[in-house]
């Protein structure tokens, strides 16, 4: 082994998130994969000729985090566009200023997006009209994202190029806001992504969309992240084409797994790809399907759904159905496919283990729902940063009788449901350490806490819902892992694991838990190469 050693990190706290050695002190690496784990002294006696040997320094060494739920083209496109976001804008008038500036650096004609505008944070309390977004950039067109990615608002230029008018009907699975005197729209549009990118197309140069992605990748590897699976509902083979062209030119350091739009499942089988295609960078996971009630209504409606989750599993592929309120969980755990597996090509079965069913979000679910959940045999991902960056919104607005059971990722960790974690970038920042520390503590980033029901009482003293660190960490490793299908790879450190690592800045205990928010990487390594560097070495 020794001639094979190519990197050992020692005299590290390393967390393993293997049950059956939890800990060590230093690990060895050969090639793209861990070939030991044990003690300094054990390790550090395969070094060899041409090993390289870090010094750990007592640091947390971890497995690459996995956001087991994001979006990687639209977060790039963030980091590019306007930021709309409550730090950047506090008013209308503000966010037009912004607009103004952008415009006065491209030339008429060119697209002006930006990324987390929030209404509510806004001192109007609303969204700007097209009309305001006019008075900006007149010669523009110019998109603006809600944060949760479910609204968008359109100037008058955008909305011609989109073709959008008074006669334009609303597609069915989403809503033109409309001024009431004229019917005329205001320039808000609700679910309407999947129309807009069927009448805009691409609005990103390349330049752009590389520039965007290779500062996103950065980003994620300073956060410790080695993996990310693209949450997309509207994947096809043109986002699958685009990932491998970044991932051959090495503009994004982490690993990719992209889910595919449901609907888009006959492009890839057409390709020849299906569920588990790709390689270790790149690889083709879950089919995505959206369920929400924003139209006021299912949409699409349950035999649909069940339509399209049965044209999942029939192709090949499993499948993770977006649901947020109760009345699509509901839906979700009605559908007798969740419990079944699709049968993809052997060979591909044999790569990989079997994949299970998703349930992404899952932010509603009262104990009834957990009840049933708990027999679903799904794997829930879910986003326990909302808790940090959003939950003081939550503890004025979400019915008291709900709030104990919101995001709640202690509950479902006690009645043992598989679990991951994602962020849902740019919904908000990707960093994995502000929603471990909600998992953990259940508060707010200002430090108020949701209420959480107790699970009884163990040993005479009362036992809360919340996580562990351990539990937290591994639904960010093992757990996102498990949720793509490839826990055998990747998620813990082990021989013969991917030498997917992150040596942190800060001690993981419970002593230190104020300051995990703010964890750093100090290295970061992905198939044994260091691809991020922030003061160790």
């Amino acid at each position: 082994m020794a001639d094979l050693t190519d990197l050992i990190l020692y005299n590290a706290n390393v967390w393993t998130l293997d049950p059956g050695n939890p800990q060590a002190e230093a690990v060895a690496i050969a090639g793209d994969k861990i070939s030991a784990v044990g003690s300094n002294r054990e390790v550090l006696s395969f070094s060899a000729t041409g090993t390289e040997v870090i010094d750990c320094r007592g640091l947390p060494l971890v497995p690459g985090l996995n956001d087991a739920h994001c979006h990687i083209l639209a977060t790039a496109a963030s980091i590019s566009g306007v930021d709309c976001t409550p730090g950047n804008v506090a008013s209308i008038a503000q966010l037009l200023s912004s607009v103004r500036r952008r415009a006065s650096a491209l030339t008429p004609g060119q697209w002006i997006r930006g990324h987390g505008l929030e209404p509510e944070a806004l001192q109007e309390n609303r969204y700007p009209t097209r009309l305001e977004l006019d008075s900006a950039a007149p010669d523009h067109p110019v998109r603006l994202e809600h944060s949760n990615g479910h609204a968008t608002v359109l100037n008058s230029p955008a909305l011609q190029l989109a073709t959008i008018d008074s006669s334009t009907p609303d597609p069915m699975e989403g809503l033109i806001d409309r001024e009431s005197a004229t019917g005329e729209p205001t320039g808000l549009l609700l679910e309407m992504g999947s129309f807009l990118r069927r009448k805009l197309g691409n609005t990103r140069s390349n330049e752009d969309l590389e520039s965007g992605v290779s500062g996103l990748g950065d980003k994620l590897l300073k956060y410790g992240i080695t993996s990310v699976q693209d949450a997309g509902p509207h994947n096809g083979i043109g986002q699958w084409q685009t990932f491998e062209s970044l991932v051959g030119k090495s503009k994004f350091g982490p690993r990719i797994t992209m889910m595919a739009g449901v609907e888009k499942l006959n492009e890839f089988t057409a390709a020849g790809l299906g569920w588990a295609s790709g390689g270790d960078k790149l690889r083709l996971g879950h089919a995505k399907v959206m369920l929400t009630t924003t139209t006021g209504s299912l949409y699409p409606a349950r035999e649909d759904l069940r339509l399209l989750a049965f044209h999942a599993l029939k192709t090949g592929f499993p499948f993770a159905v977006h649901a947020v309120e109760r009345e699509a969980l509901v839906a979700v755990l009605d559908l007798p496919e969740l419990r079944m597996t699709p049968s993809p090509d052997p060979e591909k079965r044999a790569q990989s283990p079997v994949p299970r069913n998703r349930i992404e979000h899952c932010a509603e679910c009262p104990p009834q729902l957990m009840d049933r959940l708990a027999r679903s045999g799904a794997t829930v991902v879910t986003q326990p940063g909302f808790v940090y960056w959003r939950g003081d919104g939550y503890l004025q607005r979400v019915d008291r009788d709900l709030l104990p059971y919101l995001y709640d990722s202690g509950e479902v960790n006690r009645r043992k449901i598989p679990l991951a974690f994602g962020s849902d970038a740019p919904v908000i920042d990707p960093s994995p350490w502000p929603g471990i520390y909600s998992a953990i503590t259940s508060r707010t980033s200002s430090g108020n806490r949701l209420p959480r029901t107790s699970m009884g009482r163990e040993a005479g003293k009362e036992v809360k819902q919340d996580l562990t660190m351990v539990q937290a960490l591994g639904a960010y490793t093992i757990g996102g892992a498990w949720a793509e299908g490839n826990e055998t790879r990747k998620g813990i450190i082990r021989p013969g694991m991917l030498a997917d690592l992150a040596v942190l800045d800060t001690p993981l205990s419970d002593e230190c838990l104020k300051e995990i928010k703010g964890v750093r990487a100090k290295m970061t390594i992905v198939g044994g190469k260091i691809m991020w560097v922030g003061g160790l070495g």
